[in-house]
């Protein structure tokens, strides 16, 4: 097998993992109200939806694009749905203490698994650098290269990812005052993050 194009997949990975956007705020934030464990769950649903779209491309299905009237619709309720977590980061961030286990809303990894599936820039990826990569790698080795090279872009985003849950988990220790103003700050990232990709779908901004 020509380790190349997976290679290169992997170093793909690792720069989509450090591009700023909603999956990497989410862990930051949710790592930073629950610790590690709320983080890495949150990580294992965002990486293992991303995981399967990669090898759906993997699979044959590289050549298909998402049209304008997708992108848009999942621009409005990806942005509806980050202001939704950051309403409810908000509301966390005034109760009192609880444990983890009491915690109400939606499971963290099903978090990670919708910010995937509403996030237009993953569908933008996909049909763009995610399939020429898988593209490259079906022409160098056939459907186990492109497997490959597939599972070798995860890895790479993932170990970025847990990166940023570390970080998160860090912000975690600060003392209870600190960590209510920057889940404050962070959620309010999240509430503008998600009025722009809404706005955009929309087309107003």
């Amino acid at each position: 097998m020509d380790v190349s194009v997976p290679l290169a997949a992997f170093g793909l990975g690792l720069a989509l993992g450090t591009s700023p956007g909603p999956v990497q705020l989410l862990l930051f934030t949710e790592a930073s109200r629950g610790g590690v464990g709320r983080g890495l769950r949150v990580m294992a649903g965002a990486n293992a939806t991303f995981g399967l779209m990669l090898l759906a491309l993997a699979a044959g299905l590289s050549q298909l694009a998402p049209g304008e009237r997708f992108l848009r619709a999942v621009q409005v309720a990806g942005g509806a749905f980050l202001v939704f977590l950051a309403v409810d980061a908000l509301r966390a961030n005034r109760r009192p203490q609880v444990r983890e286990d009491d915690r109400a809303g939606l499971h963290p990894a099903l978090r990670g698994v919708v910010t995937v599936l509403l996030n237009p820039g993953v569908y933008v990826f996909l049909a763009t650098s995610g399939a020429a990569v898988i593209a490259s790698a079906t022409r160098a080795g056939g459907r186990p290269t492109a497997v490959a090279a597939a599972l070798a872009l995860l890895v790479g985003v993932s170990i970025m990812d847990s990166a940023m849950v570390l970080l998160g988990a860090g912000a975690h220790r600060v003392s209870e005052r600190g960590l209510r103003v920057l889940g404050d700050v962070l959620a309010l990232g999240l509430a503008a993050l998600g009025l722009w990709l809404a706005l955009q779908g929309l087309g107003l901004a």
